[in-house]
């Protein structure tokens, strides 16, 4: 019977550190899961995470994805990173947002046309000089987002 209950707790325990580190707030990205080849409205969620104010997020965008327009927000100014051809491969965020505080911009892209994974990069800067980068692996303290892309129906 104690061995039950040991196994039992320890089952719980695991259970609540996955669920945790899942709602534990992060940098996202939505949708998880799309299309190759298709055309994609994303989602990126930034909650502030600390007792300080956020004042700016850099992005890396996958590589292959095209990423074309923005939702700008008021009171956020966004820097473009461009590669040499002139494609957007990244951008800055400039704005406020105080703790408790989350704030979500929308872009919309063109998916690779393989089936892979997408994979975000993104660091957080604060106001009282720290950043926090999400670029881990998934399962890591700071993960990437990572979006996974599916073989178009009928290929």
């Amino acid at each position: 019977m104690q061995r039950l209950f040991v196994n039992r707790y320890l089952l719980s325990a695991a259970v609540l550190l996955v669920f945790d580190s899942l709602a534990f707030g992060h940098i996202r990205i939505a949708p998880t899961e799309s299309t190759a080849g298709a055309r994609e409205k994303y989602t990126m969620r930034v909650p502030n995470e600390k007792q300080v104010p956020c004042s700016k997020i850099e992005g890396e965008f996958p590589s292959g994805l095209d990423v074309y327009d923005f939702e700008f927000k008021p009171g956020w100014k966004i820097d473009f990173k461009k590669n040499d051809k002139g494609k957007i491969i990244g951008a800055t965020w400039i704005g406020k947002m105080m703790p408790y505080e989350f704030v979500e911009f929308g872009m919309l892209g063109i998916n690779p046309k393989e089936a892979t994974d997408l994979v975000w990069k993104f660091v957080q800067y604060y106001d009282d000089g720290t950043k926090e980068e999400f670029t881990g692996p998934v399962g890591s303290r700071l993960p990437s987002p990572v979006v996974t892309l599916k073989a178009p129906q009928g290929k």
